[in-house]
């Protein structure tokens, strides 16, 4: 057989839509030559191991190895269903991502708490799932439930003046923002206050901070009700989300307005 006759593996993004059911990539067939998958083995017992293995342990704890140890199986019979780390991580990243099969639908008369609401939603999956805040982050949102989440946002927006150019904006600041904090509440510095080198965030900025240097931040922190806490509490997180959604709705105004 040709080499144009050899059925291709699927990257990551492809298995991502695969395991999600999108009817427009469909299983490839095979050649007639090799066996089939394992009985009882699929994408999503493979996934759901892995996903398993990286909230438990860290994502460096998962391998092909790994995973078909969980499962009672050998590395090779995954073979057939993802051929590396890397493609089985892109398919555990949007797996992870899925919204919950109970959430609400949005409410474009109320965007603000809708957006709010989702925003809280995607907060929660980044602290159930803190390894996803290891994987970098490259281009736009390329698979399925990662962009269930944009397309929330967008149904929450679409009743405002905003233009769609300016809607597709705020979805990328909300992401990122969201991300951001769900980051300095993992950061082990401020998350677990510190270890005993650098003690905690504050005792650690009180030995480098010199007035000399840094006199706003000495003077800030010269007083205790600045020190109790940064960037991982409720108060912490919705006083800059407020701030994201009030710019948003004056934007809506002003096209109101016009």
């Amino acid at each position: 057989m040709g080499e144009q006759h050899r059925a291709r593996t699927p990257t990551g993004i492809e298995l991502a839509w695969r395991a999600a059911g999108d009817a427009t990539h469909p299983p490839e067939p095979g050649n007639g030559r090799k066996p089939g998958p394992r009985p009882g083995l699929t994408l999503s017992r493979i996934v759901t191991a892995a996903i398993d293995i990286a909230d438990r342990e860290g994502l460096n704890a998962v391998s092909l190895a790994r995973v078909a140890a969980a499962l009672g199986t050998v590395t090779t019979s995954l073979y057939r269903h993802v051929r590396s780390k890397d493609d089985l991580v892109v398919v555990m990243r949007d797996a992870a991502a899925a919204p919950p099969a109970d959430m609400p639908p949005p409410d474009p008369r109320r965007w603000r708490e809708s957006l709010a609401a989702i925003t809280r939603q995607i907060y929660d999956l980044y602290r159930w799932h803190p390894w996803v805040l290891q994987l970098p982050t490259s281009g736009p949102p390329s698979t399925p439930n990662e962009l269930l989440w944009g397309e929330h946002m967008l149904r929450a927006l679409s009743q405002t003046t905003l233009s769609a150019h300016d809607q597709l904006r705020a979805v990328t600041l909300i992401s990122g923002y969201v991300r951001e904090q769900a980051r300095l509440t993992l950061d082990p510095i401020i998350a677990d206050g510190g270890d005993e080198v650098t003690g905690d965030y504050f005792g650690f900025l009180g030995k480098v901070l010199t007035p000399n240097r840094y006199p706003m931040f000495c003077r800030l922190f010269a007083d205790q009700a600045n020190t109790g806490s940064i960037g991982h509490t409720d108060e912490d997180f919705r006083f800059g989300l407020d701030r994201i959604l009030a710019g948003l709705a004056e934007l809506d105004r002003d096209g109101q307005a016009r």
